[in-house]
């Protein structure tokens, strides 16, 4: 083997080895790019599976469902989670545009969740005052995890679908802390409830 032949070796093989045992500190400089950050938002049926959702509601009747949200942000997160419901006619949250509905909240969850943390929460409620007359669905009552609240919301008769549809819905929100205020994050779920007798 010729002498410049065995330089070359001997230069090649210095250099891999210089580079390994360099990669942890250059690590330190050099970042490779992050992956998609983003939030997860889930409702589960009572066996943690997308079976056995509620549907037709009935009056009196509490209703159970698994609520979960899991950080892919890179970064600890405090989430909030709004619960509402709307008829038909009410606003929803834009997917197209990522605002949120305009309706009040009934109920919220807040949490704080580290990067890669899973949280999940028992989400029950229960339909207390429904009336039914000309066509029309009045939902004046609603009862979520154990707190009572007033609605006062109606639904016309879908001849289409048959049924009086109402939307119970969650809007997850993350706090800014660099402005100080909380911002839809631009994800929901929501359970389509016919209301029935």
């Amino acid at each position: 083997m010729r002498l410049e032949n065995i330089r070359i070796i001997f230069v090649t093989v210095g250099l891999i080895g210089v580079l390994l045992f360099a990669s942890p500190s250059i690590s330190l400089f050099v970042k490779p790019p992050a992956g998609e950050e983003f939030s997860e938002l889930y409702v589960l049926g009572p066996t943690h599976t997308f079976s056995n959702l509620p549907f037709n509601v009935v009056a009196g009747v509490t209703y159970s469902v698994y609520l979960g949200v899991v950080n892919h942000l890179g970064s600890p997160c405090y989430y909030i989670s709004f619960i509402k419901i709307a008829n038909e006619t009410e606003s929803l949250p834009s997917a197209t545009l990522g605002t949120p509905s305009s309706l009040p909240p009934l109920y919220e969850f807040d949490t704080l969740l580290n990067n890669g943390g899973t949280w999940e929460v028992p989400l029950t409620f229960q339909v207390n005052e429904l009336s039914f007359a000309d066509e029309t669905c009045q939902l004046s009552g609603i009862t979520v995890n154990g707190m009572e609240f007033p609605v006062n919301q109606q639904s016309a008769w879908d001849s289409v679908n048959n049924g009086y549809y109402y939307n119970f819905f969650v809007e997850l929100w993350i706090f800014n802390s660099t402005l100080g205020t909380s911002q839809y994050n631009g994800r929901f779920v929501d359970l389509f409830l016919n209301m029935t007798q």
